[in-house]
């Protein structure tokens, strides 16, 4: 099967789920009217919350549970809490060591000196051109904004660790134009195409793939000594055997020497790969997507051509060592923009949960504990 036919489907199911299908794609680009109204407009970056999450896969026993019937529940939780446990931790840490090397502030000023760097581009006479470049929070201020092009983006770390993938949505509304649908019906639109942003795209990069080491004895020994240091109490002993840590440990232990490599546990080798040298290989791949998301913005931004489901990709720039930028042209994603590696022989998963370092998650609720208080003030002067 082709690689570049079924990615299409596979980020389709990453944004959208499992839903009924829809006959129109979710790109919105803009017409010569729009774009001659815009002009000159702002470029507002929303602030990551996140960071650079570690995906991984949470494991969810409560089928197996059901048959204990009313203690399936706590046979269930109990389950999952040895079955999750190395996973979430080495996840945990992960992510917190790439935060200490790029943290969130840095990945939103990367954003905008990128996005700044297209101030001087060139565009069509008249067409949509960057004026200036600001950040918000969507913590403290939650609502959309008129008449900007608000970029939001998730950098995420696969779940064997071997590639990092970069999504950014980019939208532009306005109370002044009202969206009109640039696709046909056979009866009347859905609502959701009745009404919203009048501009709306999707742009996804994924870095090259980093080799998948092979099981060997020397391998699954150092993999036992990294589980073990990882379950490890703060004075260095192994938990207790018949602790959940301990039990969880026992495990995995075990299912490091069954000869093969789960993608959890292919992550504790290739993770070491993108913090090596202060994290240059993070830092060039983070910049490599910003700079390919700050220049296909623009561009699309300018760009009236309606996407259609014809199944055909449109490949937009091949670069010397192989990576391509192609439109899609299939599903509801067709006419987002994606960025490949060349030569792609395999794809990588991205779990079904992610993890973010311990410094974004204290981060994060101290502004929703700023945004509390700020309302909670806020109703107290209304009662006076």
């Amino acid at each position: 099967m082709n690689l570049k036919t079924v990615y299409p489907v596979i980020l389709l199911m990453t944004l959208a789920g499992c839903v009924t299908p829809q006959t129109y794609p979710n790109k919105r680009p803009l017409n010569d009217q729009n774009i001659q109204a815009i002009g000159k407009t702002t470029i507002v970056v929303s602030e990551s919350q996140s960071g650079i999450e570690k995906s991984w896969f949470m494991t969810d026993s409560s089928a197996a549970g059901a048959q204990y019937g009313l203690l399936g529940g706590l046979v269930s939780g109990i389950m999952d809490a040895i079955m999750n446990a190395g996973p979430a931790k080495r996840a945990q840490k992960a992510a917190d060591e790439m935060a200490a090397l790029l943290p969130a502030e840095a990945l939103d000023a990367g954003l905008v000196e990128h996005l700044q760097s297209q101030m001087s581009a060139a565009g069509q006479p008249g067409g949509v051109s960057i004026e200036k470049v600001t950040t918000s929070n969507k913590i403290l201020e939650p609502d959309p904004i008129d008449d900007v092009v608000e970029v939001m983006s998730t950098y995420t770390l696969s779940e064997d660790g071997s590639a990092l993938r970069v999504i950014t949505r980019a939208t532009y509304q306005t109370p002044k134009i009202k969206y009109a649908t640039p696709y046909t019906f056979k009866g009347t639109p859905p609502k959701s195409e009745l009404s919203g942003a009048i501009y709306s795209n999707v742009f996804t990069y994924e870095s090259p793939h980093l080799p998948i080491p092979a099981s060997s004895p020397e391998l699954e020994d150092r993999l036992v000594a990294s589980i073990q240091s990882g379950y490890a109490t703060e004075s260095g002993a192994p938990p207790t055997a018949d602790s959940t840590e301990g039990k969880a440990m026992a495990k995995e232990i075990a299912a490091a020497k069954d000869g093969k490599l789960a993608k959890d546990e292919i992550a504790i080798f290739l993770v070491r790969e993108w913090l090596k040298d202060k994290g240059a290989l993070l830092k060039r791949e983070v910049d490599g997507a910003q700079a390919f998301v700050s220049k296909y913005i623009l561009q699309d931004l300018n760009d009236t051509k309606v996407p259609s489901f014809d199944g055909r990709d449109e490949t937009v720039e091949t670069m010397p060592d192989g990576r391509t930028v192609r439109r899609i042209g299939l599903t509801v994603t067709a006419g987002s923009y994606v960025s490949q590696p060349g030569n792609l022989a395999a794809f990588t998963t991205y779990g079904n949960t992610t993890s973010m370092s311990k410094a974004q998650v204290e981060k994060v609720k101290a502004l929703r504990d700023q945004k509390a208080k700020k309302l909670n003030g806020t109703k107290q002067a209304a009662k006076k």
